[in-house]
């Protein structure tokens, strides 16, 4: 009987399986610390269009800070 050949691209799929778990698991224990800045993007994004209207409405930058 012959042995089996691992083919390349056999190999190529257990290493980006690999690098998938490892990623995953980066995120997971990294998620105390990205949360925060993926919430902080979400409201700046949200509020992003009331702050341009202050801009256009001459809002002394006092008062565009409050938001």
């Amino acid at each position: 009987m012959a042995k089996p050949i691992i083919t390349l691209n056999g190999l190529k799929i257990v290493i980006m399986l690999g690098m998938l778990v490892i990623i995953l698991c980066g995120i997971r224990f990294a998620a105390e610390i990205i949360v925060p800045f993926i919430l902080a993007l979400f409201i700046a994004v949200i509020l992003n269009p009331l702050v341009q209207h202050m801009v256009r409405w001459r809002v002394p930058v006092y008062w565009r800070c409050r938001f």
